[in-house]
């Protein structure tokens, strides 16, 4: 009995387990974090500084190395670090309604006829069903689950558009932060290839000239690791950002495009389709002088509980 409630207070929040598992949650942004430290050396240093010799192109390169940095952590930070809300307050039921729901655990519809009656009586905008057809519930945060919202049992919180629990973000990417996260992976592709291309032709001349001085030696080290590292980079991230790049075109998450929106109809995979543009605004907003910035959006506020009225499919 002791042993049971040692495990319990370890696990819950402040426990040295608890402790243990959000700190280790945090290794893969660590690693993203230092692998950025050694590249900025080893392009501002070593490529920059001690390979370079016209003066206009070192300028070019370094200004340009910078704002795609820069570009890239604002986005990387605001991913990581966007406000996380729960779904608003209509979505919880009342005590009564929880009593009831306790009362009938067991019994599915009486339990779907009690939340049918709280969401008719208190105009709960909700239209997506599970796969009985029924209201989605999630029991272990007592809420009903807004359209597109789904659990994370690693943040332990149902999650407004969830799309999925990214660990080099350590985050759930989501309504709050998808814009952001789009920005982290178009920047972070367009960061690494502009690396790749101004440190290939030094990479290749120092493998093609005989360099014996000591520092040159380490400058091939660093520029060598360099073309390897952001060529990977820039292959892993562009099948990332182009993948979702069409999701948002379609309006889906990645849950979504592997299980269709099941409406009161049946499961519908243009369900939240409202036309490429539409599409588009809803994520970057009206302003498209802002889209390419790590800021958020008025116009996506307001569309975060629309679902077109249209026959499923």
């Amino acid at each position: 009995m002791r042993m049971g409630r040692c495990m319990q207070k370890c696990t819950q929040s402040g426990g040295c387990i608890y402790t243990c598992v959000q700190t280790i949650r945090w290794v893969p942004v660590i690693i993203i974090l230092c692998a950025i430290g050694w590249g900025y050396y080893a392009y501002v240093v070593e490529l920059c500084i001690h390979t370079l010799n016209n003066d206009l192109q070192r300028v070019l390169y370094l200004l340009f190395f910078h704002i795609f940095l820069l570009l890239f952590c604002v986005s990387y930070y605001r991913t990581i670090f966007s406000p996380f809300r729960l779904p608003p307050s209509i979505f919880y039921p009342d005590k009564d309604c929880l009593n009831e729901l306790m009362a009938c655990e067991r019994d599915e519809h009486l339990e779907q006829a009690i939340l049918a009656r709280y969401v008719a009586i208190h105009r709960v905008p909700v239209k997506t069903r599970d796969f009985a057809r029924g209201i989605r519930y999630c029991p272990k945060c007592k809420c009903i689950k807004p359209d597109r919202a789904h659990h994370c049992s690693i943040c332990g919180q149902c999650v407004l558009k969830f799309d999925h629990h990214c660990p080099w973000v350590n985050n759930c990417v989501n309504f709050y932060n998808y814009k952001f996260f789009l920005l982290f992976l178009g920047y972070g592709f367009i960061f690494c290839l502009f690396v790749f291309f101004t440190d290939l032709p030094y990479f290749i001349e120092f493998w093609t000239r005989d360099y014996q001085e000591h520092n040159l030696k380490a400058s091939k080290f660093h520029l060598l690791f360099l073309v390897f590292v952001s060529g990977m980079f820039a292959i892993s991230l562009s099948f990332l950002f182009f993948y979702h790049l069409y999701l948002t075109a379609r309006n889906r998450t990645t849950v979504e495009s592997f299980r269709a929106p099941m409406l009161e109809g049946g499961p519908d995979k243009r369900a939240f389709d409202h036309g490429i543009r539409a599409n588009y605004r809803e994520v970057f907003g009206y302003n498209r002088k802002l889209w390419f910035l790590p800021i958020f959006s008025r116009y996506v506020l307001r569309s975060l509980l629309c679902v077109p009225d249209r026959p499923s499919m």
